[in-house]
């Protein structure tokens, strides 16, 4: 897909690409600063402030205004990013489909002839936009998800020791490889859903062009039977699709909790310890929860 993302000699669509990639890695690096003055907001407030004066005051004031600007601007970075490589995505949408299109008015006679309209239709739909949800994937989620585990091993390492960074790359690593094997076994149900779908379109679509031929052998009874078998066929490969989704977010969420339960204990033990401070202990949960978000989104 690199021609249609990367196309040769237009510097329009390439310009838009680096400024996208550009604005993601300065969302993220907005996005991993709020944990970072949510900590000192939390540090501040943790002496008494009758005591310090209103200086304090004044000081916590700024952190929190900090905290709601860097959050602001990691979501304006975001949707900025995602206005600008939509029209990368569109155009690249545009050239497959329009190549699709292009091959199948290519194809011979006997193919026309022998093919499943409706199947067909819902097929080249499908496609197309699974090749947006991909491209829109790399951009938004999977790439900056990467860039994001990066930047909070790195952060927890140089403040808090590299056994930090060891437990949330060995999480992350335990997380990715249960997801893929997962998805991997759910996948034979989507694609029996796919099949399913496709059937019934077929029946549909080619009902409905032979309409007349339908009639003039009575065989009204005959297609509904056909499209109610490809739709129990799409209802059930449907429920064990969502079963078996069910089960993924389950061993997904065990996974993340209990690393980040281990991760809040050491945590604990260097306050009680002294060595960290009650800030310090929610800088580490904000930075490792932030990456659940978007880990989410990799079993899709």
């Amino acid at each position: 897909m690199l021609k249609y993302v990367w196309p040769k000699g237009d510097w329009a669509t390439k310009t838009r690409v680096v400024a996208a990639l550009s604005l993601m890695v300065c969302g993220k690096l907005a996005n991993v600063q709020v944990p970072i003055l949510f900590k000192h907001i939390v540090d501040t407030l943790n002496i008494d402030v009758a005591a310090t004066g209103g200086t304090l005051t004044t000081i916590a004031t700024a952190m929190l205004i900090g905290y709601g600007a860097a959050r602001l601007g990691a979501a304006a970075l975001q949707e900025l990013r995602n206005a600008i490589f939509a029209h990368v995505q569109q155009s690249a949408t545009r050239n497959l489909a329009l190549g699709v299109y292009r091959h199948l008015l290519d194809l011979d006679i006997r193919f026309h002839l022998s093919r499943e309209t409706g199947g067909l239709t819902r097929a080249i739909d499908r496609g197309t936009k699974g090749i947006s949800f991909i491209l829109s994937s790399l951009v938004v989620h999977l790439v900056p998800t990467f860039l994001e585990i990066g930047m909070v091993s790195g952060i927890l390492a140089y403040k808090f020791g590299p056994q930090y960074a060891v437990v949330t790359v060995a999480t992350m690593a335990v997380y990715i490889v249960f997801t893929l094997a997962v998805t991997q076994w759910r996948s034979k149900f989507r694609r029996s859903m796919n099949v399913a779908d496709n059937q019934a379109a077929t029946v549909a679509v080619d009902s409905l062009l032979n309409y007349e031929s339908v009639k003039y052998f009575n065989a009204e009874e005959y297609q509904v039977k056909k499209y109610d078998a490809a739709l129990v066929k799409y209802q059930a490969a449907a429920l064990k699709t969502a079963d078996s989704l069910a089960w993924l977010n389950a061993g997904q969420n065990a996974i993340f909790s209990t690393s980040l339960t281990l991760m809040m204990y050491m945590a604990a033990q260097g306050v009680v310890g002294g060595s960290m401070s009650i800030g310090d202990i929610v800088m580490v949960n904000g930075l490792v929860f932030q990456l659940s978000l978007p880990l989410n989104f990799l079993g899709s």
